[in-house]
């Protein structure tokens, strides 16, 4: 039987339990003591006994209570602990510092080929023979991470030091006395990514449009999803083709796989060859060491997208080709062949047939690429779909920047309904965030669109002219230039978060002349005042 005993903390009570304990003759298998608490696992204690314990030890000078538990606290700490190690996917072994281990997953277990026969005290040589012991000792448990082989399997190591205490001096007994190793697949790490690039699952239904032509649209991409085989999405710029790449690979077979995306024309051929590919150990001066698994690797068993495809070089298309014919790819610097399960969905706005009749782009990767393909339409093909996309837009900016949402009027809606779109719905988004990031009202009027899409915001720069009029009379005048546009200063910050800063530092300076206290501009603003007094001081406004 296991029970608590609760009582004061005084200097001799732990004596006074043990000493009722052994007048009872009883067999104390596991003792445990906490501040105002002890713990005690007597086997084979009866209920009836146990009330004949449980009146003696109340009757000790501060005890209070006397529990039966199912569990000690180190019981249920271990079964914590090893709950949380079998949900781990990944191998995780903790090794000591003479080179056997203490502890190991099932995942380990099963890798070591001994799913049933306890890892604990063997050798980890038995199974890791890079990085050796005299390895682990040496860097104090603190190797940088790196490729190792284990079970004939490929992955990524890291290693923590287990009982190390940095309290600044050098003594020998803050050495760690062992380690936690633990190993990451290359496609765990791929699921991460996608858990960290897309948490919002992207899915059919989320694709804002219930047009005619997206809804054929829609319909005929879903029925391509669930073909496993290369996808080309082809549109203008700003026409939705991620979002339709994403959608894809959820209604596909590859969905609790990763997905990735690259843009090829974000970077020159040799990184992009780099993230594409990864690199073996030693491939350059600066490569970390083990190499590093590239976006083929870690997409194994999902999807890769990559955008603007039209923009790669010709040596990669080489390199792409042959992944897309055989599977199988070489690392930068590398001489092993690996092989990987994945389906490539590529996007463009370019004439890729064209390119391949002009040589621009290899004929051969193009009909790889091109098994299935999907044509996306302008926005200014499918206009009944711009309300609903602008409510969208004018809702998430709005949450965005912490103000309530503004009403779309009319003239608004018919300026939206009647602009051409050369950007499609990226353009669409831009504007809408412009126009109500730094609205001054709660409505949304045709003439705040126009001066978003225009970018003349703030008072304009005027310049002097002179002209002859049509009676040949000479007119001196102003003009006006449009002031910097905030969103275009915003949009060139190096991230999001100095972007939103920017804007938001653009919207208080304006806005405080006309609400001179954090009190008058919290109430016009709809935030608490202890936020804008916050905010006002952050970017040090005062009148």
């Amino acid at each position: 039987m296991r029970f608590e005993i609760t009582g004061e903390n005084r200097l001799g009570i732990t004596r006074d339990v043990v000493n009722v304990l052994t007048d009872f003759k009883l067999d104390i298998r596991t003792f445990e003591v906490t501040t105002h608490h002890i713990f005690a696992d007597i086997p084979g204690l009866r209920s009836d006994r146990f009330a004949l314990v449980t009146h003696r030890l109340l009757q000790l000078p501060g005890v209070s209570a006397v529990t039966p538990i199912d569990r000690l606290p180190t019981e249920r700490r271990r079964a914590l602990l090893h709950a949380t190690l079998a949900a781990l996917g990944d191998p995780v072994i903790a090794v000591d510092a003479s080179g056997l281990i203490a502890q190991a997953n099932p995942a380990a277990q099963d890798i070591a080929g001994s799913p049933d026969a306890p890892l604990r005290d063997r050798p980890l040589s038995d199974f890791l023979t890079d990085p050796d012991i005299n390895d682990l000792r040496q860097s104090q448990f603190r190797l940088p991470e790196r490729e190792v082989i284990l079970g004939g399997q490929t992955y990524l190591l890291q290693v923590e030091p287990i009982g190390h205490v940095d309290d600044g001096t050098d003594s020998a007994d803050d050495a760690p006395w062992g380690g936690v190793m633990v190993f990451h697949r290359a496609a765990r790490l791929g699921r991460v990514m996608t858990a960290l690039q897309d948490r919002s699952h992207t899915e059919f239904d989320d694709i804002i449009g219930d047009s005619k032509i997206m809804g054929r649209i829609k319909a005929h991409a879903k029925r391509l999803a669930s073909v496993d085989a290369p996808l080309l999405i082809l549109g203008e710029t700003g026409t939705g083709k991620e979002l339709f790449a994403r959608a894809c690979h959820r209604a596909s077979n590859r969905a609790d796989q990763p997905f990735l995306a690259l843009n090829c024309a974000a970077m020159p051929e040799g990184l992009a060859e780099s993230e594409l590919f990864g690199y073996a150990a030693g491939a350059f001066t600066s490569a970390r060491r083990g190499g590093k698994p590239g976006l083929l690797e870690l997409a194994d068993g999902g999807t890769l997208f990559l955008d603007e495809i039209g923009e790669l070089t010709p040596y990669l298309q080489a390199k792409l080709l042959r992944v897309l014919q055989d599977g199988r790819f070489r690392r930068v610097g590398g001489t092993d062949e690996i092989a990987v399960d994945v389906r490539i969905i590529s996007a463009t706005n370019r004439d890729l047939e064209t390119m391949s009749h002009q040589g621009t782009f290899r004929e051969d990767l193009y009909f790889r690429l091109n098994v299935l393909g999907i044509t996306l339409p302008p926005l200014r093909d499918r206009r009944e779909d711009i309300g609903e996309l602008a409510d969208y837009f004018v809702t998430r900016t709005a949450r965005q920047t912490e103000r309530d949402a503004p009403r779309i009027a009319k003239d608004a809606l018919s300026w939206l309904t009647h602009h051409d779109w050369p950007g499609n719905v990226r353009e669409l988004e831009n504007i809408l965030f412009r126009a109500v990031a730094l609205l001054d009202g709660d409505i949304l009027t045709a003439r705040d669109l126009s001066t978003a899409a225009s970018g003349t915001f703030g008072a304009p720069a005027t310049e002097t002219f002179i002209e002859a009029d049509t009676t040949g009379a000479t007119k001196i005048g102003s003009k006006a230039h449009a002031s910097p546009d905030p969103i275009s200063i915003a949009m060139a910050q190096e991230s999001f978060g100095a972007g939103m800063d920017m804007l938001e530092r653009e919207m208080l300076t304006r806005l405080y002349p006309d609400y001179p206290s954090s009190r008058k501009l919290a109430e016009r603003l709809g935030l608490s005042h202890t936020a804008v007094a916050r905010k006002l001081r952050k970017y040090g406004i005062s009148g």
